[in-house]
């Protein structure tokens, strides 16, 4: 998967899932995250195993602190593990 793709979707989750309803539609935020995480798990088996660690570094090579916050639990409630 190419990694811009890779990169904009747990950002663009993250803002679904932590904008407010003045910043966004609260349906359509829903609608969002639920779109981002079937694509997801529509990757092939590698790409799934690849797609965590990869958010993870990308949360931690984000300047602030907040961000990296916001894109882990983001990353594992788009892509749960087998055994969550």
């Amino acid at each position: 998967m190419n990694e811009n793709v890779m990169a904009a979707l747990p950002y663009a989750a993250s803002f679904f899932e932590t904008s407010s309803e003045d910043e966004c539609d609260l349906d359509l935020a829903v609608k969002q995250l639920e779109g981002i995480a079937d694509q997801l798990r529509q990757l092939s088996p590698a790409e799934q195993v690849e797609f965590r660690p990869f958010a993870y570094r990308l949360a931690d090579s984000d300047p602030k602190p907040h961000v990296a916050a916001d894109l882990r639990p983001v990353a594992d409630g788009l892509l749960p593990l087998d055994d969550e």
